[in-house]
């Protein structure tokens, strides 16, 4: 009797475990600048993708008559420029006409065409000029739209779109690191 005692209590046991197994949730723990990232990154995708969706249903002749509040209409404009500019943007990275540097902008470097060729000079500091024109619209109109980065210091959203501009920049570019010195992007990144 004993022994069917202990028997059924170690039936019963396992069975009850097998039914009842307690298991901790999984947590992510998020820090305050990875929320950011994801934040800002989100919102500055959502202007891309918005851009595509205006151009789109204007061009297959949706009501061209629809008005956009000023705001949104120059940060669009200014997303359609970088992606009109990119090419040569790229391309004078590729050539170290341009750098990446450490505020989130593109900088002319020391290059003998571009100190030599005036036509070349005036067509790069156009260049120059529209990109971290359009960037500027681009992250005034992200810190004023989103919520998180209200509260945020603005030159952290910065670091962040800073970190977007490095990312999309092909190995090779030249980047400015956060001591001022100028060095190409590494091979490995992109």
């Amino acid at each position: 009797m004993k022994n069917y005692m202990v028997a059924l209590v170690v039936f019963f046991s396992l069975l009850f475990g097998l039914q009842c197994s307690i298991r901790a949730p999984e947590l992510n723990v998020t820090g305050e600048k990875t929320a950011l990232e994801n934040q800002v990154l989100g919102t500055y995708k959502q202007l891309e993708s918005d851009t595509w969706l205006i151009a789109s249903s204007r061009a297959i002749g949706s009501n061209t008559n629809v008005e956009m509040p000023s705001a949104k209409k120059e940060v669009m404009e200014a997303v359609q420029n970088r992606k009109f500019n990119k090419d040569d943007v790229d391309e004078l990275k590729r050539e170290k006409v341009i750098g990446e540097n450490n505020r989130g902008y593109v900088e002319v470097l020391p290059h003998e065409k571009y100190q030599t060729d005036e036509d070349f000079k005036r067509y790069v500091d156009q260049i120059v000029s529209e990109e971290n024109r359009d960037r500027q619209i681009i992250f005034a109109r992200i810190i004023m739209i989103n919520e998180a980065s209200a509260g945020a210091d603005k030159e952290k959203v910065n670091d962040v779109l800073c970190k977007l501009n490095y990312d999309n920049s092909e190995p090779g570019t030249m980047i400015q690191t956060e001591e001022g010195e100028w060095i190409e992007k590494p091979e490995s990144e992109k």
